[in-house]
């Protein structure tokens, strides 16, 4: 064989022998992580309530729910009903940040998933940027979510 034959043949097949290490590289490295969503609902979600406290629990009767919605919506003219939930196949998780003194907080919902026989909620909470305009108001950032009951518990995880 002459010398300019190997080297167009090795050039050839070349990226053939390379994709083929890539892909068991690839392959080495990807692990994948299962997590799998529960089923949820925003209830409501802002920065105006009447809970001026940092508040993060599960409520599981409805009439731990009643009260607090009605402590939460005690700042409105007409006070909406409370929203129904089925404690049999739900519950819900409120996250109330607690009143600020400026605008520009907010409660993030990051994730909800099941991790064996619990639930897991993942938030955050968030501030308004450094020299970012802001408003001089009393804040309440919060979030109400009603999620699937698991068999077991659910947490509530601040990032």
């Amino acid at each position: 064989m002459k010398p300019w034959y190997v080297s167009i043949l090795v050039t050839l097949l070349m990226p053939l022998l390379l994709s083929g290490a890539d892909d068991k590289k690839k392959e080495s490295q990807t692990q994948t992580q299962t997590s799998v969503t529960m089923t949820n609902e925003v209830i409501q979600q802002g920065t105006s309530s009447g809970i001026k406290d940092a508040i993060a629990k599960i409520i599981t009767t409805q009439k731990e729910w009643e009260e607090l919605w009605k402590r939460h919506v005690s700042i409105l003219v007409p006070q909406p009903p409370v929203p129904p939930v089925d404690f049999e196949s739900e519950v819900v998780a409120v996250i109330f940040a607690g009143e600020k003194r400026t605008s520009g907080y907010r409660v993030i919902l990051k994730n909800v998933a099941a991790e064996g026989n619990d639930g897991v909620i993942t938030y955050k909470l968030t501030e308004p940027p450094d020299n970012s305009f802001i408003l001089q108001v009393l804040s309440q950032p919060f979030v109400i979510l009603k999620v699937e009951k698991p068999q077991g518990t659910v947490k509530l995880l601040r990032e």
